[in-house]
């Protein structure tokens, strides 16, 4: 009984109350108490985000780091293999007739390091040298070429053993380059006998390249990545004073050596000298590195912390605010927030030319003033969409133009007008049929995908206009399986490589006539779409020129290499092309997508 009088005594108190205090009752219970809780809320969920950011980012920085290193791993390797399976260095080493004639073994030593400043000028942070039998010790020369018991007797090339290519960490080279380089070291074999050495050839890259790629791995200001081989010796580092800081500069802890189970990466919170850290890693490619990125926790953090700091400090200034604006006298709001609201309805309905008259100076006319340059804000932004929209339509029509081959589409107008010359309407009215069909397919309703047989018939329109244009030159064939058909692959990947065939393939040709065949099938997966020729054939420097885009398809926007980079970009990498080609013979190219 005595709760319920209580009850109804709070009751009728608050209905005594002035309007004013009724509305601060109100906000603080309504408004202020559900924020605090939201707020809360924000920043749990906020914080959680930003976790997954930063943790997101650091693998992505990761990933992108080790890409490009092992990009730049197998680019020396290559570089080398050039070295070593140069048959005429290794005729120039193994020439019986050195040891005999003075002026020649001058005259090869010229000639070898002419030829290893050429290999080594192409990447200023690399140096070759050339271990060679003792026997040609006029050939030494200190620099490129050096006795073959050199290296016999060094600790780079015992470490190697039985490996065809080994990277040797800075400590086993020579004292002075110890803190500078890495070392590739590959044997190279006898000309006549593979199984045998001839030489050595070693390559020492620059541990500062290392560096800077690694430090693009370190996604805060005090992580560390560094790369440890199998014997657990830190190869190189992003940041030798960050790796001590962390106790990393001396033996290895377990958690952070060279581990042969790790496949993959992933980002894993461990401890490391009683410190919480997250760690990533991975093997490189090609070597016996690993390579570790090392984040310390509260590094990690430190965006969250900030970020807790600033919730803090705005809850504190607002409910501050909040308490000095509980003296405010609203009794005459309610009239004016009404008419402010009537306006936004009449927003919402679609008419965003509503302004608020105003010649007061106070809160709500603060509101008022801010309310008309909020629409006048909106009203240029408008305008400015609406302008945004005719320049990106603009856009659009000029890569859709960009599309469109004007060389071809000339010589077939230059050749339509000639058959209309010559009566044949027949002709001009294939030929037509054809372009248009042809550039149908190219344009696409602007997308950006084909299925196969699609591709396989904007080819059959091309060699229909070349037909008529050149009678009898071209003879084409085909035989693709049905099942593939439906296949969907990026537009226009087919026909650049048919005009390159006909371009340098069959116009080659003394008579100028020639088969292009296109084969079809799929194996395990993946479809295999040949598109072969009779033509005059590319040797391999030809064949790299069209590959890096060197030599293009003439008069088509569409090269070579940009047909293997969109299939590599909608595929992967573990897809595009190949080519195949004998001098004299011909050129097959080998286009792989998945099923």
């Amino acid at each position: 009984m005595k709760i319920r009088e209580k009850y109804n005594a709070c009751k009728q108190r608050f209905k005594n109350l002035s309007l004013k205090k009724k509305l601060l009752l109100f906000y603080t219970a309504l408004f202020l108490l559900p924020l605090l809780l939201i707020s809360i809320i924000i920043y749990v969920e906020v914080s959680q985000s930003m976790t997954e950011k930063i943790q997101f980012s650091a693998t992505q920085g990761y990933e992108q780091a080790k890409s490009y290193l092992e990009y730049k791993i197998l680019e020396m390797i290559q570089r080398t293999d050039v070295v070593v399976t140069n048959n005429s260095l290794r005729k120039q080493i193994e020439d019986s007739e050195l040891l005999s004639d003075l002026h020649r073994q001058l005259a090869q030593k010229e000639s070898i390091r002419s030829y290893l400043q050429s290999v080594e000028s192409s990447t200023q942070s690399i140096r070759i040298k050339i271990y060679i039998s003792d026997k040609l010790q006029m050939l030494f020369d200190g620099d490129y070429i050096f006795p073959l018991s050199e290296a016999d007797g060094a600790l780079w090339y015992q470490k190697k053993g039985m490996q065809k290519v080994y990277f040797a960490p800075g400590i086993y080279l020579e004292k002075e380059k110890q803190d500078k380089y890495v070392a590739l070291v590959r044997d190279i074999p006898k000309e006549n006998n593979y199984r045998e050495r001839s030489c050595v050839l070693r390559m020492d890259i620059g541990i500062e390249e290392l560096g800077n790629i690694l430090q693009n791995a370190t996604p805060t200001e005090q992580a560390v990545t560094y790369l440890v081989n199998r014997e657990n010796i830190v190869v190189a580092v992003s940041d030798r004073q960050k790796l001590e800081a962390l106790g990393l500069s001396g033996s290895l802890p377990p958690d952070f050596c060279y581990n042969r189970y790790v496949d993959e990466s992933e980002l894993a919170q461990m401890k490391l000298n009683q410190e919480n850290v997250y760690c990533i890693r991975n093997k490189i490619r090609n070597t016996d590195w690993e390579m570790i990125t090392v984040i310390p926790k509260t590094d990690m953090l430190s965006g969250i912390v900030r970020l807790q700091t600033i919730v803090a400090g705005l809850m504190i200034l607002f409910w501050l605010l909040t308490i000095a604006g509980r003296t405010m006298i609203i009794s005459w709001i309610v009239k004016r927030i009404s008419l402010l609201n009537d306006s936004f309805n009449q927003v919402k309905a679609g008419d965003t030319k509503v302004y608020l008259p105003n010649d007061t100076k106070d809160e709500i006319g603060v509101l008022y003033d801010n309310y008309n340059e909020m629409m006048a804000h909106t009203n240029q932004l408008m305008d400015e969409k609406y302008h945004m929209g005719i320049h990106l339509k603009s856009a659009e029509l000029k890569a859709l133009q960009s599309q469109i081959n004007p060389h071809f589409l000339y010589n077939t107008l230059e050749m339509v007008n000639w058959l209309a010359y010559g009566g044949r309407a027949e002709d001009i009215h294939t030929a037509v049929i054809s372009l248009s069909k042809y550039y149908r397919l190219i344009l696409n309703k602007g997308r950006d995908t084909l299925t196969l047989s699609e591709e396989l018939a904007h080819v059959g329109y091309y060699i229909k206009i070349q037909d008529i244009r050149f009678p009898g030159k071209i003879t084409y064939k085909k035989e693709v399986e049905e099942g593939i058909l439906a296949s969907i692959v990026p537009k226009i990947i087919l026909q650049p490589l048919v005009e390159n065939a006909i371009q340098h393939g069959i116009w080659e040709k003394k008579d100028k006539k020639g088969v292009i065949c296109i084969r079809g099938y799929e194996e395990n997966g993946t479809v295999y779409v040949q598109v072969s020729d009779d033509g005059v054939g590319m040797d391999a420097q030809t064949l790299s020129h069209v590959m890096d885009g060197t030599i293009a398809s003439s008069g088509s926007s569409y090269g070579v290499k940009n047909v293997h980079a969109r299939l590599q970009l909608m595929f992967g990498e573990a897809y595009g092309l190949s080519f195949e080609s004998q001098k004299g013979e011909g050129t097959c190219v080998t286009v792989r997508f998945p099923k």
